[in-house]
């Protein structure tokens, strides 16, 4: 099973020499990190959860990119498992890639399968399913896809393998669920993982609204608290994106953690200059002690 870059080309630059060179800019822009990290082998591994944007490279780039220069700092996980919202074809409540391997520009991604089949046969709404991953008439799912060229980029060969889910469930205690047994699984296969949520916060609000309501939700995962996290979501339905995060945090509980980091916040309107009508982009890590 092969997936390829759908959104190459349009979400991000679509050959190599110009991809390497907008990740550079994305790393090195005043809303970024300010510089290119590198891999530190014997790093602690103390990240265990990440959010990270999803939108397009010149809007929240650069605040992905605050998420993934702590990670590379961190140290190098085997697996990155990646849950993301699944915008065009919903399906199973966690749909799950569990073979094979991802294309990008800067090279594939390879499949943990074992630790995608284990999930699998947990069931807890887990289910093998490559449709929601592919998009619907034409529009690539972007959510999980964006996310491997950064990793690509800072990990080089040493990238780790990846469990990709795509998920459609909109439901608390389902969620909670799915994270605890992805804690268990990873704890079992004895994995040295990061669970990475993939989502953008508020659509299209004003700048200044925007910010008061992500704040709130990034204080919430930061806190671990997922239950506040929902009922900000219900509050505020167009960070829905941000429900991925819940299972992320309850993994990240599963594995023995006790507090969160906020690395970083933007808003299209912080790139345009337009804070009339934004997207909120939010970048928090979540630690093992």
């Amino acid at each position: 099973m092969v997936r390829q870059a759908l959104v190459a080309g349009i979400f991000y630059a679509g050959d190599p020499k110009g991809l390497k060179k907008q990740l550079e800019w994305c790393f090195t822009h005043r809303l970024g990190p300010g510089y290119i990290p590198k891999p530190i082998e014997q790093g602690q591994r103390l990240i265990v959860g990440l959010v990270a944007p999803h939108a397009g490279y010149m809007y929240s780039g650069m605040t992905a990119a605050k998420a993934y220069a702590a990670l590379t700092e961190d140290g190098i996980p085997q697996v990155a498992v990646i849950f993301a919202p699944a915008h065009y074809r919903p399906s199973a409540p966690f749909s799950v890639w569990t073979k094979g391997r991802w294309e990008t520009p800067l090279g594939d991604l390879i499949v943990d399968e074992e630790l995608a089949m284990e999930l699998v046969k947990a069931d807890s709404g887990f289910r093998e399913d490559f449709e929601p991953h592919l998009g619907w008439f034409g529009r690539g799912e972007h959510s999980i896809e964006v996310q491997l060229p950064f990793l690509k980029f800072v990990y080089d060969e040493k990238t780790p393998a990846i469990v990709p889910i795509c998920v459609s469930c909109h439901n608390l205690e389902e969620l909670k669920l799915a994270g605890k047994i992805l804690g268990e699984k990873i704890l079992e296969l004895q994995k040295d993982a990061v669970i990475i949520a993939s989502c953008d916060f508020t659509h299209y609000e004003p700048h200044s609204v925007a910010e008061i309501h992500d704040r709130e939700a990034l204080d919430k995962i930061v806190a671990l608290d997922s239950n506040g996290l929902w009922q900000t979501i219900r509050r505020y339905p167009s960070q829905s994106d941000v429900l991925v995060a819940i299972p992320m945090i309850e993994a990240c509980r599963k594995l023995g953690s006790k507090k969160g980091k906020l690395l970083g916040y933007s808003t299209s309107g912080s790139v345009t200059g337009d804070l009339s009508e934004v997207v909120g982009y939010g970048a928090s890590a979540i630690l093992k002690e």
